[in-house]
């Protein structure tokens, strides 16, 4: 082996040492990278729809099957504390375990880079009294204590899924957000019939949708 080799060999080497330790380091901190959504409320009203991709098995699913780029739905609500995000979604209690009751949140930890790397924003073509009635039935549900539906029943209101959330929201106003399509979910232990994010953000009554930027970066 020349000279020449043998540096450059020691070199590659050393190249990956430093990689190697570099990753170890990252992870015996709990760094890694993820995609932060970039928020932009400046344009919001109550009742626009919050859609989201998250990072887990249960996302892929949702957008492999139902199509899509998003796999969550919610919507915004501002009050004293400034927007918020009204939805039902499945573990996301403090405690593992607990039931998963709709929920109200600030928009902010909607979008954590754990539970988003993409999002955006929809309106409904809707009068503001529309959109303020539908929001205020899924706020009603959210106060209620609600539960999430584990079975994704569409033919049971008594517990909710996210779509299913909103769906039922706008369809007291007359706004069918589905416009009537429905799908099978090939999931054992699931009922009926399905709504997919898909099917809302390509209705006819939607209004307008913005795109959310979303940035890389450590967590540390």
């Amino acid at each position: 082996m020349s000279k020449g080799t043998l540096r450059f060999t020691s070199l590659t080497a050393i190249i990956l040492i430093i990689v190697a330790l570099t990753v170890y380091l990252f992870a015996s901190k709990g760094q890694i990278e993820q995609m932060r959504v970039i928020i932009d409320t400046a344009e919001l009203r109550n009742g626009d729809l919050l859609f989201r991709n998250g990072n887990g098995v249960e996302s892929r699913f949702v957008t492999r099957v139902g199509g899509g780029e998003y796999s969550h739905i919610a919507m915004a609500y501002r009050n004293e504390n400034g927007w918020m995000a009204v939805h039902a979604v499945p573990g996301e209690t403090e405690n593992a375990g607990d039931t998963d009751f709709l929920k109200i949140e600030s928009i902010k930890d909607f979008y954590k880079p754990d539970r988003a790397r993409s999002g955006a924003i929809a309106r409904v073509n809707c009068s503001g009294h529309q959109a303020e009635a539908s929001l205020k039935y899924a706020i009603d549900k959210a106060e209620q204590k609600f539960e999430f539906d584990h079975k994704y029943e569409l033919a049971d209101s008594s517990k909710f899924y996210c779509t299913e959330l909103i769906y039922r929201a706008f369809l007291t106003q007359g706004i069918d957000l589905a416009d009537n399509r429905r799908h099978e979910l090939p999931m054992p232990g699931t009922e009926g019939y399905f709504i997919f994010p898909s099917d809302i953000l390509s209705s006819q009554y939607i209004q307008y949708v913005k795109v959310l930027k979303s940035e890389l970066f450590i967590n540390p």
